[in-house]
């Protein structure tokens, strides 16, 4: 009897931990599904052309110090 609900209680503690290892699978690719998904339509990059850098000229006024 004490053998038999030993074994019904591994059993029904190994089932546990198969439903929850599932599901947390299941989550998983649903994370990476819509991190794929997020990336493929840009991320956090902004839909604005590059910034070039702005060349300064010198001064015409020549330093005669």
């Amino acid at each position: 009897m004490r053998t038999s609900l030993l074994i019904a209680a591994a059993g029904a503690g190994a089932l546990a931990y198969i439903l929850r290892e599932r599901r947390r699978r299941g989550e998983k690719q649903e994370l990476k599904s819509d991190i794929r998904k997020w990336e493929d339509e840009g991320g956090q990059v902004p839909q604005v052309p590059p910034v070039s850098p702005v060349v300064t000229p010198e001064s015409s006024v020549p330093d005669d110090r």
